[in-house]
Order: C-alpha cells, then structure tokens, then sequence
C-alpha cells in the first residue's frame, strides 16, 4: 500500500496565494464594473456600435472573471477541508502516541 505525503505547509501557502488571487479578482472586478456601462462618443453608428460592443466585451469579462471567483472559492474551501483533516488525523495519531 502506497501513502501520499502531504506537507501541510505547502498546502497552507497554496490556500493563501488562492484567497490572494481572489482577491486580486475581487478589486479587479469591481474597478471593471466601469466596463459595463461605456456610451458612444456621439450619436452616430460607429460610435453607438462600438459602445455596444465595448459594453459587451466588458460583461463578457466581468462573467469570466465571477466564473473564476467561483472556481477559487470552491478550491479553497476543498484545500482547507483536506487542510482541516489532515491536522485531526495528525492530532489523533499524536493522541494515540501518548
């Protein structure tokens, strides 16, 4: 039977640069909202196009940019659970040891 080692503080640094990352995308995605609301520079096609455009392009990031806050929260809470388990089995092997 083969084990896995686990370093937990590997794996503590790995949560932190996660909830670092988040959140970076949380700043990210409020400075963006900006993004959403672009109006054309007149009245004309071209610029009413482009403000269309520009507005969806901008939503378009602000979901990527959610779909992957998601994902992050969803690795950090799974990271901390192992994290968690890991110290009570460790604790429980040093209880045991005594």
């Amino acid at each position: 039977m083969s084990g896995t080692k686990v370093d937990l503080e590997t794996l503590r640094a790995a949560i932190k640069e996660y909830e670092s990352i988040k959140e970076d995308l949380v700043v990210a995605q409020l400075n963006g909202e900006v993004l959403t609301t672009i109006k054309g520079a007149g009245r004309d096609t071209p610029s009413q196009v482009y403000a269309n455009w520009a507005n969806a392009a901008g939503k378009g990031h602000q979901l990527s940019n959610d779909q992957l806050q998601k994902t992050l929260t969803t690795r950090i809470e799974n990271l901390k659970a192992t994290l968690r388990q890991y110290e009570q089995t460790e604790q429980g092997n040093r209880d045991n040891l005594k």
